[in-house]
């Protein structure tokens, strides 16, 4: 058993406009070794509600989790006001989700996505009166052009789970963590305004490629919150020219 408290695992979202029914979710992968936690479940769609999630995958699961590896290896975290960036997650608990998100993702049904839960238990480094468990939380998912889709509500956190909110990661996170991706696609903030972190990758080389249309909004999003992480102390002026430099490599005119 995990030891996790049952409030963790509230179903009853939403995703896209996708209602997903309150009933129990399908366990993947539960482990725990060592006080790393993790658990992988299905969430399933209500009748009648329309998805656009390519489930399963069909590629091989050990191939999908090296390259679902590369992926999460991408992504680093900043605290708010803090000049130092962090691995969003440690070395042997990536591979090991990326592991079990594979599992989930060629496990899945059409109208099934990923929702995953890493607790890291770190009583050396516990702040006072503060939880002793890291949290790392979120949904995960293919779309039907091949995008491998990972959001956050939750991203190393520290936080009490009767102090949690039943938000959707998709459209709101909880953490105060602000996630830098080298390569992956930001999506900005919900239509309401709220905060979230919210990942897009092409999972393939075959998978569809944005528009051209859409282009020139991603980047200047991706140009806003290159900003954002500079004036909020997130990186230095050397790495925020160097990553502007790179989204011109990227989308030249």
């Amino acid at each position: 058993m995990l030891g996790l408290r049952p409030a963790l695992f509230v179903l009853g979202l939403s995703l896209a406009g996708c209602s997903l029914i309150a009933t129990p979710a399908q366990t993947v992968v539960r482990e725990e070794i060592a006080g790393h936690r993790l658990l992988v479940q299905l969430e399933a769609a209500q009748p009648g509600t329309p998805v656009r999630f390519a489930h399963p995958i069909t590629d091989d699961e050990q191939h999908l989790a090296e390259r679902l590896d590369v992926l999460l290896a991408e992504l680093v975290y900043g605290r708010p006001k803090g000049r130092r960036l962090v691995s969003a997650i440690e070395v042997e608990d990536r591979q090991r989700l990326a592991t079990a998100l594979a599992r989930g993702l060629t496990s899945a049904g059409p109208r099934e996505r990923i929702r995953f839960l890493l607790s890291v238990e770190d009583q050396a480094h516990t702040p006072w009166l503060t939880p002793s468990d890291r949290q790392t939380r979120g949904v995960a998912f293919v779309d039907i052009d091949g995008r491998f889709h990972l959001a956050f509500d939750l991203l190393d956190d520290r936080v009490d789970p009767d102090e949690l909110d039943p938000y959707d990661p998709t459209e709101r996170a909880q953490t105060r963590a602000r996630l830098v991706s080298e390569t992956g696609e930001d999506l900005g903030p919900a239509d309401d305004g709220a905060p979230r972190l919210w990942v897009a990758w092409r999972l393939s080389e075959d998978a569809a490629p944005p528009s051209a249309l859409d282009l020139p909004a991603a980047s200047a999003a991706k140009l806003e919150l290159l900003d954002e992480l500079l004036r909020d102390g997130i990186i230095d002026r050397e790495e925020h020219e160097r990553r502007r430099a790179r989204l011109g490599a990227e989308n030249p005119k």
